[in-house]
């Protein structure tokens, strides 16, 4: 395979061409507000057009004329003619628009400039440099070093500490910067799964354990539960009712009326109770034809014809169930 050196020799030029119109667009306009940096301005523009100064191309000038715009743009016209060289447009351009402010500005932002935790050394390390570049751009190597050792990671800085003073120029010191990160974090990263690999490991699915107020309580309630259960489940019988009603003492001062009285308005007040206490349990079940009444509505018991003594249709001493008195009532 053979290649054409000469085809080579034009397409370099060409492709660079490309390359430095494509970063002249990428290029900020210059318009001349104090807040503009003009230190970065020229050093972008000498750095697309490799300018110095002895040099008098008259084309580089017409590159920086591109990006200037409103007042810079009008300044430059008014002055063109006096621009023989580069030196002579930079000089002018610095006295024109140069801030000692944004000098100061830029010195404070040196002083607190501290590398982040989540930051690689070679991004502090270009930012710093950089700032050290448009505060003074004849700054030794020395004073760049020092900016640098005072805002870098402190993991790093006290190994670097160990070998400042064999570090003479800034490309030495990143250098050895970089090892200290490479260190750093290869070992933090080993330390890290060390650690995840010793912790125990958990079954987050379980049920989770009641708790000891929980566990008391609950025999409590199930016994609460349980007697209610008994209680609503198992209505009063008929005849263990009728016993008690007989086991009544009665009164020699008690008139039967009186007593019969007081008798039905406690039998009231227990008909209400034991209705609000097993009114779940009878509207599940039906009731038997009432002994006193014939009626199925409601339980012998509860009868309002009920006798308050002996036997409950005809008062006499004997059950309600062995009564052979004939139900007439309507």
């Amino acid at each position: 395979m053979t290649f054409d050196l000469n085809t080579n020799k034009m397409a370099d030029p060409t492709l660079l061409s490309k390359a430095r119109k494509a970063r002249f667009d990428d290029l900020p306009n210059f318009s001349g507000h104090p807040s503009e940096d003009v230190e970065r301005f020229l050093k972008s523009i000498k750095n697309i057009t490799k300018a110095t100064d002895t040099s008098e191309n008259r084309e580089i000038l017409e590159i920086v004329r591109g990006k200037l715009t409103k007042s810079a743009g009008i300044w430059f016209d008014n002055n063109e003619s006096t621009f023989i060289k580069w030196s002579d447009f930079e000089t002018k351009f610095r006295n024109r628009y140069f801030s000692t402010t944004m000098v100061h500005n830029k010195f404070d932002k040196l002083k607190q400039r501290k590398q982040l935790h989540d930051e690689s050394v070679t991004s502090y390390f270009d930012d710093v440099i950089n700032l050290c570049h448009e505060i003074d751009s004849t700054m030794s190597e020395q004073m760049k070093i020092q900016h640098l050792m005072s805002g870098i990671n402190p993991d790093f800085k006290r190994e670097l500490s160990r070998r400042e003073s064999s570090i003479k120029t800034v490309n030495e010191f990143i250098i050895q910067a970089k090892i200290e990160q490479d260190l750093y974090d290869t070992f933090e990263k080993t330390g890290k799964l060390s650690l995840e690999s010793q912790q125990p490991q958990f079954d987050f699915n379980r049920s989770p354990i009641p708790s000891l107020t929980a566990m008391i309580k609950q025999p409590q309630q199930n016994y609460r539960n349980t007697t209610q259960d008994v209680r609503f489940s198992k209505p009063m019988s008929s005849q263990s009712s009728a016993f008690q009603r007989n086991s009544y003492p009665q009164s020699g001062n008690t008139t039967p009326t009186s007593f019969h009285k007081q008798n039905r308005d406690y039998s009231q007040q227990s008909t209400w109770k034991n209705k609000s206490m097993n009114n779940s349990s009878t509207s599940r079940n039906q009731f038997m034809n009432c002994k006193i009444c014939g009626r199925q509505n409601h339980r012998t018991i509860d009868c309002f014809y009920k006798h308050t003594t002996g036997c409950f249709k005809c008062g006499q001493d004997h059950m309600v169930r062995d009564c052979t008195m004939t139900q007439n009532f309507q």
